[in-house]
Parts: structure tokens; sequence; C-alpha cells
């Protein structure tokens, strides 16, 4: 199971979120409905409310905004998505891909995705979504979680997962380390069976995991 957090220059709710300063959006729930309509559920928090408010009536991609629960500073709105905020929702990628939304938030900066992912592939089709649609985003975190005892996702004694073990010693016998080298990355990626993207980021994560724990100092502050 990868986990990731990335930046996204999301335009659901964009709109709105550029006129406040000091507010922000958590998300709560999302679903679908037999007639294809996308509702959600997002938690408010700040102190501009009436600003937040009048921009939403007027964002092109939500309507029918209900207030389910108010506090002092954080309210609970229902919402819908419009065509144009339908077209523009990364959510049924994530149900379809097996992921699972761990945290997302929004402030006027954009929003910030953490999400359990399956496997390399489905991050990055998840990736490619806003790179597709001309959005910004950037990956900020990225770590495997083990998934059981003698999994492929289990540790070695250098901290690596098996597929990053996989992917080291792959490249090593097909000869992607040497100089010159006798093995393109989309070759490797053939013998691995991902894509040449997700074989690059395994191959780095395994790298830099390796060196962390071998040759790197332990004790940086000495």
């Amino acid at each position: 199971m990868l986990l990731a957090t990335l930046l996204i220059d999301y335009p659901i709710l964009r709109e709105t979120l550029s006129h406040t300063s000091d507010v922000t959006v958590t998300w709560e729930q999302s679903d679908l409905t037999e007639d294809g309509d996308h509702q959600l559920l997002v938690w408010v928090d700040g102190d501009e409310f009436a600003a937040f408010d009048a921009a939403l009536e007027a964002d092109p991609t939500v309507t029918a905004p209900v207030r389910v629960v108010e506090f002092d500073e954080r309210r609970l709105y229902q919402l819908e998505l419009t065509p144009e905020g339908h077209r523009s929702s990364v959510y049924p990628l994530v149900i379809e891909e097996g992921g699972v939304l761990q945290e997302v938030t929004a402030t006027s900066e954009g929003w910030r995705f953490r999400v359990a992912f399956p496997s390399d592939e489905a991050l990055e089709r998840f990736y490619a979504f806003f790179v597709e649609q001309d959005l910004e985003v950037e990956l900020r975190k990225l770590y495997e979680k083990g998934e059981s005892v003698g999994g492929a996702g289990t540790r070695s004694e250098f901290g690596m997962t098996e597929y990053q073990h996989e992917a080291l010693v792959a490249a090593v016998d097909a000869g992607y380390l040497d100089i010159p080298r006798s093995c393109s990355l989309a070759e490797l990626g053939d013998r691995l069976g991902i894509s040449p993207n997700a074989t690059s980021e395994r191959f780095r994560r395994g790298v830099k995991t390796l060196i962390e724990n071998t040759v790197y100092p332990a004790d940086q502050s000495s």
C-alpha cells in the first residue's frame, strides 16, 4: 500500500476559496447518487463565513449549499457538484482505483490530498488525471506501508520493501546501472511489469532507502 501526500491546484471550490484567506475546508464524505450526482460533506473552519457563503453562491463547481451543523468557528456544509465540478472531480477515479482518501483539506493556496493507493500504477493514474487537465500537482510525500508478514510490502534488512529490492536487483541484472547503460528505463519496467514512471519512482525510493540505512550517517548532529 502506498501512502501519498499531494498538493493540487484543484478546481472545486477554487473560486470560493480565492475570496477567503482565513478559511480551511476539510472533506468529510462523498456520495454518488443513482442519478449520477456527486454530493459531498465538508467542514469549514475560520471566521470569514459571510465572505465564504457569498462566494459559494457564485462558485461554478458547486450548487445547492446547505448548512448541516453550525458552531462559532466551524460549520458542516452539504454541497452538490455542478456538471463543471463533476467533470473536475477525481473522486470517481479514486473509487475505481481502489484508493482511500485519508485526509483532504483546502485553503486559498490549494488542496492537500493524503491518499492510500493499492499500487504504483494507481498513484500514477491519479497523478496523470491532473496533468491531463493542465492542473498543477506536486507529490510532497510518498512511502510504502507493509501489508503483511511475508508479503510484497515487508521490509528487508536495509529497510526496503520487497518491491524496491526487486527493482534494484533487476536494475543490476539488466544492466541499467552499467556504463554505458545496456538497458533503458522502459525495458526495466517491462521486466518488472510496470510503467516507466512507476519504475523510476520505485527505483529511486529503493536507492534512497538503501543509502539512508547503510552509508548515510546515522547521527547528523555530530
